[in-house]
């Protein structure tokens, strides 16, 4: 055996053990299901190293490799299912490996054997390949049936790479913060630029969409995305971030405070340094301390924490040489699975105790309740102590600003505040769902990507809602992942509308609203009318000739009131005085000609009951 698979084999025992110990259960020994002697062991070992193994973790496989690795595995155990859940901008098909001592192979199935279903995702960033390679070791071993603790824990979907393709574009020059694996790795987004760590909420990607049905098809009790982080160095290896409550259900962050000290402690005594995910407050001052919280919805533990999910985010720490990385997030995944045994029961009630608050706050007798659309980090902090490495502010002559220097020979441990708690920085009152106008394409297959329970009116109807409309669009001046945002004032008026036949109607009282609210409510910052995927709605499409234009005001002026309206804006607008566009507008907004949808969203808010009859979506 070589020096690095008996390592490998000693540190998956040393931390099962350890769990075991802290848990009350027995630790599994490598061997124990086994009739041969040790030399059978060892040639047998040797000959199921992963391809990261077999080049001592100076490589990781290719797409290739990968795949025939995890058929191999799939060919000598019965409880694991190779699949694929979709394919990727350039044609690679989506694998994902289902892990079930029960064979349940199907939702269906899995969800009939009432244990816990974990899905754990890696590659989302390919050149941050490090779950790859542990999910590998950790097949592998479940394979050779060296851990059935996991198979008895919980149902498991593992997605090895997410970022095929990016996966594929592999160059030793791809991270140049991260050390390792030498010979390459894979890059950060995919073959048409998308971060698919950006696309959870509009869904552009292909990958994005085919992953977000796989969770629908499956709805896991929890999800884990691995990645790797730099910017800062200090001795732990392993970081993580997770929603905290109130961003989280406290159902979620109650089974969190139960379940997440007992995988870190176990770490810890397996001679694993861990911590909070750290982003430095300032890039050249670690003393004033460092957050780390669960943003956007357009990222993966933002995204699923609004399917009230527990969501972990794990970041490696990047100047860590790749063996090391890989023990520790394979070792970490392990404890992580094991304790989802112990507490599986615990984890489905959270889960639905979450989705079932989300349902009751939309339901028609519910009282008032606020729905957020944008939260920040709260301004309160926590004392921690970080293991920094010993640094210097140096002045960069070439670069023109300070540049942090670290001296890994010394550890100079920090107390330092910590931000992790978000707050409320955006809420409106929660409608009782959407409506949305027939004619938008876009907004409908977003909404039935994210499998969100939508209906379509068979019947016109008049109905008391809440009109949203943009005006004064200001667009940003570069792209951002393909899209050109924009910002707005957005306008709220309560009335009653007309709406036709084939309206779809999202109720609130489902427990993925939320995820409607953010791709609907334009406040939100992720919103389709926040990316740019609106923009027609800022657009005049008819036009006055100014010599019609000219009679009409002429007319109009003969209105004290409207000449009053007049002048007051003359007075208080300076453009007014000097820009004939911004005549023109003014006059032909009080024209009966002029396009009241000019700025409306094709979204209402529902305010009132809706008794129209509708069919689900086909």
């Amino acid at each position: 055996m070589r020096p690095g698979l008996a390592r490998a084999v000693t540190r998956a025992a040393l931390g099962l053990a350890l769990l075991a110990g802290a848990a009350g259960g027995p630790a599994a020994r490598a061997g124990d299901e086994h009739d041969h002697g040790p030399g059978e062991e060892m040639a047998e070992s040797a000959a199921w190293q992963t391809p990261a193994e077999r080049s001592e973790f100076q490589s990781t496989p290719s797409y290739d490799e990968t795949i025939a690795f995890l058929r191999r595995l799939e060919a000598k155990s019965p409880a694991l299912r190779l699949g694929f859940y979709g394919s990727s901008g350039e044609g690679r098909p989506l694998p994902f490996v289902v892990v079930s001592r029960e064979g349940a192979f199907t939702p269906q199935a899995a969800k009939a054997q009432e244990k816990p279903v974990v899905l754990v995702v890696a590659g989302i960033h390919a050149g941050e390949i490090d779950g790859k390679d542990a999910l590998l070791m950790i097949l592998r071993d479940i394979a050779l049936g060296e851990a059935p603790e996991l198979l008895d824990a919980a149902t498991l979907l593992v997605v090895p790479i997410f970022n095929v393709d990016g996966h594929e574009r592999v160059s030793p020059y791809n991270r140049p913060n991260q050390d390792g694996p030498r010979q390459g790795m894979g890059f950060r987004t995919t073959a048409s630029g998308l971060d698919l760590n950006r696309d959870h909420i509009k869904l552009e990607s292909p990958e994005a969409r085919a992953l977000v049905g796989l969770f629908n098809a499956w709805r896991p009790h929890l999800h884990v995305d691995t990645h790797v982080t730099d910017g800062v160095d200090l001795e732990w290896t392993l970081t993580f971030a997770l929603a905290e409550a109130p961003q989280a259900a406290p159902s979620i962050q109650e089974w969190w405070s139960y379940n997440l000290p007992p995988v870190a402690s176990m770490m810890a005594r397996g001679g694993h340094r861990i911590g909070p995910y750290v982003d430095l407050k300032d890039g050249t001052d670690p003393t004033k301390g460092f957050e780390s919280w669960v943003g956007e919805p357009r990222q993966s533990t933002g995204y699923f924490n609004l399917r009230n999910r527990p969501t972990l985010l794990v970041e490696m720490h990047s100047y860590k040489p790749y063996q090391q990385r890989v023990d520790a997030l394979r070792d970490f995944l392990v404890l992580l699975v094991r304790q989802v045994g112990y507490s599986g029961q615990a984890l489905r009630v959270a889960v639905a105790a979450a989705e079932q608050r989300t349902v009751a706050a939309g339901q028609p007798g519910a009282g008032p309740s606020e729905l957020v659309l944008e939260w920040t980090l709260d301004e309160q902090s926590t004392p921690v102590r970080v293991p920094f490495f010993d640094f210097t502010v140096v002045e960069s002559v070439p670069l023109g600003r300070k540049v942090l220097q670290y001296d890994r020979s010394r550890t100079v441990p920090l107390d330092v505040p910590w931000s992790h708690r978000a707050r409320v920085k955006t809420a409106v009152p929660r409608p009782r769902g959407y409506l949305v106008q027939p004619g938008w394409p876009l907004i409908e297959e977003t909404l039935r990507a994210h499998g969100l329970e939508v209906r379509r009116l068979d019947a016109p109807a008049e109905l008391a809602v809440e009109t949203l409309r943009l005006s004064e669009p200001k667009f940003e001046s570069r792209s951002y992942q393909g899209r050109v945002r924009a910002t707005y004032r957005v306008t709220r008026e309560r009335t009653t509308r007309r709406v036709p036949a084939g309206t779809l109607f999202v109720p609130a009282a489902q427990p993925d609203f939320e995820v409607a609210a953010q791709l609907l409510e334009p406040e939100s910052a992720d919103s389709l009318a926040a990316w740019g995927m609106l923009n027609s709605v800022f657009e005049r499409k008819e036009y006055i000739d100014p010599s019609v234009l000219h009679r009409l005001a002429t007319e109009l002026l003969k209105d004290p009131q409207v000449a009053a309206e007049w002048e007051a804006a003359r007075a208080s607008d300076p453009a007014l005085a000097g820009d004939g566009t911004a005549r023109y507008l003014w006059w032909y907004r009080r024209t009966p000609h002029w396009d009241e949808t000019v700025g409306l969203m094709p979204v209402y808010r529902l305010t009132g009951p809706i008794e129209v009859p509708s069919s689900p979506l086909r």
